[in-house]
């Protein structure tokens, strides 16, 4: 990497950190040179690929996890309580533009979809802690 990529991505390229690398590459003789044309956090990439979630219920027992996951830990801390879903205390995450959906499985055969209103940010790692939750069945990422 020469010295001026390096002062640009400096901040992204941290020891253990998962970054996307968009890398160019030239032959010189019998070398491959390559050369780093574009370095982000992995995270933030997949972010921009994300377009929203659908989340697989049984009950409405674990609404209130889930709204805390969506608001995110700075909305949730400001008043100490869960936000509740469809609540005026619940808000899309701030830059969020994915879509979520939940999906009430009544019974085999019965499905209920509802598009919550607003746009959140989404991500794997907000899909993964969604998925952990006690009562979620399943998480698809769109």
């Amino acid at each position: 990497m020469f010295s001026e990529g390096l002062a640009q991505y400096r901040d992204v390229l941290e020891p253990g950190a998962a970054v996307l690398l968009q890398l160019g590459a030239e032959l010189q003789g019998e070398d491959v040179r390559a050369r780093v044309l574009h370095a982000e956090p992995l995270d933030d990439a997949a972010a921009k690929t994300q377009k929203g979630l659908r989340i697989f219920l049984r009950d409405t027992k674990p609404l209130e996890s889930i709204a805390k996951r969506l608001a995110g830990p700075d909305m949730a801390a400001s008043n100490g309580a869960a936000p509740k879903v469809g609540s005026p205390g619940i808000a899309p995450r701030s830059n969020g533009d994915g879509e979520v959906s939940l999906v009430m499985m009544l019974d085999l055969e019965t499905e209920v979809e509802m598009k919550l209103p607003g746009r959140f940010k989404v991500s794997p790692q907000i899909a993964g802690a969604i998925k952990a939750v006690a009562g979620v069945v399943d998480v698809q990422q769109l």
